[in-house]
């Protein structure tokens, strides 16, 4: 068995990250027009419930449904920002490992 074993290459894919922070932006505009779909609805359930216990539960809705999609949103956002740093900081570690991958394989 040779030292170089073309069947368990380490695998750093970059267009991986690209695909990964797209998909997390694209899931913050998703978790954002939820968050505006619940807040008008939440509107529209206001208007008849206009009484002490309907205030109350309407404040209890937001409370639970849009401050938890805030924060939900927040991560991802950091998520999607973290992906495209980490790729940013790392282009060297992509372009030598392209570069020890063509050396190995010109021992094949």
């Amino acid at each position: 068995m040779s030292w170089y074993d073309p069947g368990h290459d380490i695998v750093l894919d970059e267009a991986a990250f690209d695909r990964a922070a797209a998909d997390f932006i694209e899931l913050s505009g998703k978790v954002q027009a939820l968050r505006a779909d619940i807040e008008a609805l939440l509107q529209t359930l206001q208007s008849g419930f206009d009484t002490p216990a309907g205030r109350l539960f309407v404040s209890s809705c937001k409370n639970n449904l849009l401050d938890p999609l805030d924060q939900q949103k927040l991560v991802i956002d950091h998520i999607s920002e973290t992906l495209r740093d980490a790729k940013a900081t790392y282009a060297s570690v992509f372009s030598e490992y392209d570069q020890l991958n063509t050396v190995l394989r010109s021992y094949q």
